[in-house]
């Protein structure tokens, strides 16, 4: 069959790029893969607006940004602008009630969400698209007429307290908060920003609820927002919606805040900064003041310089490091980046070794940065970027329209109006002056240098999140040994990559079914495949599952496969980082049931990263020195995770007793007492016997797709027994009695879960459990966190295991125990039982819409395709399980949910910390 409306392919490479010319609309340039209508207008209040119709949106979405943030904040009100954005969720003039417009956005199928930034604060939402009308009109009023109710004033300070103490053991916001300690405290930067009960109360002559209007009154002014609407409907019907309910927002010619002051006084660098942390960890991080960058948009020059110095390959800093056993990871980034300045950053997971002489560690890292001022700063390495941010932009995938409305509402803000889509992607101009400029920046006497560990020893204590710290000056010794530091003959910038695609041509079509076609199917080894013909990219997805019985038979196996895939991927990671550079992406992990191979992106070299990736796989590199320091690295990561958030520790604990999962406590006893030995024998042991599926989706024919099965074959499975497939088992709870587990946490909250699970794992029972979600989730919300104030995260959530459905209901609180908590569970959960008994017909299909509305939802890349497809796997092989829920959906009644919720009360599993609370008074 002739396909006369195919996109005509670029063949090679360089044809593509000198063949880039982005479509126009409207002055906004775009890809000319994007079909979407966009126009940029301001009304006459001077907000400005970007309308985005797409015909293909299954969501409509919007997003307000506004011009302020935590930077505004009055010094004696830390976290008011935080405060302010809690606030206009809680009723406005038009729409009062406090939980209006959050049961609004979920019962028509939505989302809703908001955070304060350092200079913005943003607003955004998805629906329905046949809702957006009146969810523009309630969304509006949030910038027109919001209540600020005393009643709610008071209570939602609770719930910043809830947000602030929930996060005061996360050793990110520790360090983020101590080392403004050492920064300037007349910059904005440097003081607290989230807001606490403290920070938020009435005071003598100062009164939260009139400084709250006094914030909102001085800055949400029209011409200090932007907005972005976007929808299916035509750019004419979006502009009547937007200009009908936008308009009557005030323009009284607010000034965004300023801050001039620098981020550090003057001189008080070098300085080093040791933070103590609760986790496990050994971080060095190395930051620099530099000039701003918002001039320097189309050229980044800092992204260039962040790009070389994060390599992983040969002869980069990070490779060179981990030779000498000093570190295991590095990134590099702008960590600020303000209107008169920013802040460059190098952080560097050390070892034990790098911790103990971290100073070397930093004369590493300028012996590099010297070895970029001779070589680095190279015309056809920028190209080489500038290229494949080009590919990037072009063939840049569908993403959902709630993320593209609040990221484009922010770039509204700071970019000209044709670039808004395309200047994170910009490369324009290699200027080697401004290039050798910033990089004269990344000096020793220029720098903050924080260390952080457990086992620091510090002299002072931050007073909000109890984070031990010590302020020292650095030793001269150390500063003029990083001042002379050379060159180091083993530590070189990149050379070009040999993986950048060159054919981006879309293969012949092939006839193809809607779902994958099985092209393999002996015994213990499956293929199927599918050829892309929907979103024409020259992108590919190919997956290969290793399965065996012996994974699930005890932790030890299960520890050593967790050890196996990272000794590969840690052996790969050079191979591996060029390829990701180059758009494609190769990661081995494992699971329940074995492990698994993911190769994605361009498919032009998949293949041949795929032949040099598997034999290696098979027959990794086991040196003691590597053994040890991958062992080490898992350790403490299981170690980690018992620091995880109460309610993350409940998840946990629950999917390890319903799951046949071995416990963290079992697989750090594990681990401790494995030998290199015993790894190496199980690895000779784990290709004997598999049960082996794969997949291969994407621009690439049904030949191909047996090739990498072919290569899969040969490189792994010449001696392997086939098994029958194998299946995770999962609990079923007990109908006689309530299941309960109390768990030991060292954190101050509270957390009570209570899991309810459906009785079969039918198409039926999945979607009456899902629907019964949907009905709930933003009642109990309300209640519970609005109404009763219990805490910050606080939600309903349909959660399957396998199959098999399941509701869980959640609370952390620092207010209120699990015995407490449990008993609000069951007096809403009766309510909710009447309530199901009371809805109308009407009521019921306008959650079944939005259900099926989300269930049906199109995928929006070749990549979100195959993950779903994979998923399907493990069904009946169909690939349309989510259309039969869909129609269960539509078929249930209110006798349906009413016993649906009756039969889940009858298997519950209640899971819970006491915190604070000291102990179970029922022990």
């Amino acid at each position: 069959m002739l396909y006369t409306s195919r996109i005509a392919p670029f063949l090679v490479y360089t044809l593509l790029i000198f063949s880039l010319t982005p479509a126009l609309a409207n002055d906004i340039i775009k890809s000319s893969y994007d079909s979407r209508a966009y126009e940029q207008f301001e009304l006459p209040n001077r907000l400005k607006v970007l309308l985005v119709s797409d015909p293909e949106a299954e969501k409509a979405a919007a997003s307000m940004d506004v011009l302020v943030g935590s930077n505004a904040n009055p010094i004696d009100r830390p976290g008011l602008a935080h405060f302010l954005e809690h606030m206009l969720f809680l009723g406005t003039e038009t729409y009062p009630e406090a939980d209006s417009y959050q049961a609004f956005i979920s019962s028509n199928g939505g989302s809703h969400n908001a955070f304060t930034a350092y200079e913005n604060t943003n607003y955004f939402f998805d629906i329905h698209p046949d809702a957006l009308p009146e969810a523009l009109d309630r969304f509006s009023r949030f910038f027109i007429d919001p209540l600020f109710s005393p009643e709610y004033v008071d209570r939602e300070r609770h719930a910043v307290e809830s947000e602030f103490q929930s996060r005061r053991r996360d050793d990110r916001r520790r360090e983020h908060e101590v080392t403004k300690q050492v920064m300037n405290p007349e910059h904005a930067w440097s003081r607290f920003a989230v807001g606490d009960l403290h920070s938020l109360s009435d005071r003598e002559g100062s009164n939260i609820q009139d400084e709250l209007i006094d914030f909102y009154n001085q800055y949400y002014s029209a011409n200090l927002m932007s907005l972005v609407v976007i929808g299916p409907q035509s750019i004419p019907e979006l502009k009547d919606l937007v200009t009908e309910r936008f308009t009557e927002i005030r323009d009284f010619d607010a000034s965004a805040y300023v801050d001039t002051a620098p981020l550090f006084v003057e001189n008080s660098l070098p300085k080093k900064l040791e933070i103590q942390t609760l986790r496990q960890m050994r971080q060095l991080s190395l930051s620099f003041p530099v000039p701003s960058l918002r001039d320097h948009w189309r050229d980044k020059p800092l992204y260039y310089i962040a790009s070389l110095l994060g390599y992983e390959g040969e002869g980069s800093l990070l490779s060179y490091l981990k030779s000498e056993n000093l570190a295991t990871e590095l990134g590099a980034f702008t960590a600020i980046d303000l209107d008169n300045e920013g802040l460059f950053q190098v952080s560097i997971a050390l070892t034990e070794e790098g911790m103990k002489d971290y100073s070397q560690v930093v004369t590493h890292f300028f012996e590099f940065v010297n070895a970029l001022a001779e070589t680095g700063i190279n015309e056809s390495l920028y190209a080489e970027e500038r290229n494949m941010a080009e590919l990037q932009f072009l063939f840049a995938d569908r993403r959902q329209p709630i993320h593209d409305a609040m990221m484009m509402a922010q770039m509204q803000q700071r970019y000209p109006t044709e670039e808004i889509l395309r200047a994170n992607f910009l490369l324009e101009t290699f200027d080697e002056n401004t290039l050798k400029d910033f990089l004269s920046f990344l000096n020793p006497d220029n720098m903050l240098l924080t260390l952080m560990a457990q086992e620091l020893k510090t002299d002072q204590s931050e007073r909000r999140y109890n984070a031990p710290f010590k302020v020292s000056d650095v030793l001269d010794s150390n500063l003029e040994s990083w001042r002379s530091a050379a060159t180091n003959d083993l530590l070189f910038v990149r050379s070009l990559n040999p993986f950048i695609p060159e054919d981006l041509s879309l293969v012949d079509r092939e006839d193809s079914s809607d779902v994958p076609m099985q092209l393999l199917n002996s015994p213990g080894i499956s293929l199927w495949h599918q050829q892309d013909q929907t979103f024409e990219r020259p992108r590919a997805d190919f997956f290969v599952a290793l399965m065996t019985h012996q994974a699930m038979a005890s932790a030890n196996n299960a520890v050593m496969i967790d050890l196996y895939t990272r000794m590969v991927n840690d052996q790969l990671n050079e191979v591996l980082y060029d390829a990701s550079l180059a758009g494609l992406s190769l990661s081995v992990y494992p699971h329940m049931r074995g492990l698994s191979l993911q190769l994605s992106g361009y498919n032009d070299k998949q293949i041949t990263l795929l032949t040099k990736v598997l034999p290696l796989l098979r027959h990794p590199e086991m040196d003691n020195r590597r053994f040890m320091q991958v062992k080490r690295q898992l350790q403490e990561r299981l170690i980690n995770l018992q620091q995880e958030t109460p309610y993350q520790l409940s998840l946990q604990h629950l999917f390890t007793s319903l799951m046949s999962r071995w416990s963290t406590d079992d697989k750090l006893e594990a681990l401790d007492r494995l030998s290199l030995e015993e790894l190496e024998h199980f690895i000779s042991e784990l290709y004997t016997e598999l049960d082996v599926r794969m997949l291969a989706h994407g621009n690439l024919t049904a030949d191909t797709s047996l090739a990498l099965a072919e290569l899969v074959k040969e490189a792994l499975l010449t001696e392997t027994r086939a098994i029958p497939a194998i299946q995770v088992p999962v609990v079923k709870l007990p109908t006689s009695e309530d299941l309960r587990a109390t768990l030991k946490l060292n954190h101050h909250d509270a957390v009570l879960t209570q899991f309810l699970q459906g009785k079969d794992n039918s198409s039926q029972s999945r979607a009456a459990v899902a629907l019964l979600n949907e009905i709930i989730s933003t009642p109990f919300y309300s209640e519970m966190r609005t109404e009763k104030q219990f805490g910050y995260i606080v939600f309903s959530n349909y959660v399957p295991m396998g199959d098999v459905p399941g509701l869980a209901l959640i609370v952390q609180s620092s207010v209120a125990d699990p015995i407490t908590l449990e008993s609000h569970f069951h007096d809403f959960l009766d309510r909710m039982q009447e309530e199901l008994a009371r809805m109308e017909p009407e009521d019921i299909q306008r959650f079944q819409t939005s259900l099926v509305s989300r269930l049906l939802q199109p995928d929006t890349s070749i990549g979100a395709r195959s993950q779903r497809y994979w998923r399907e796997l493990d069904r009946d092989g169909s690939f349309s399980s989510h259309q039969q829920v869909a129609e269960s959906v539509q078929r249930i009644q209110k006798g349906d949910l009413e016993q649906t919720l009756s039969e889940l009360r009858q298997r519950q599993f209640f899971l819970r910390s006491f915190g604070k609370f000291e102990t179970d008074p029922e022990a």
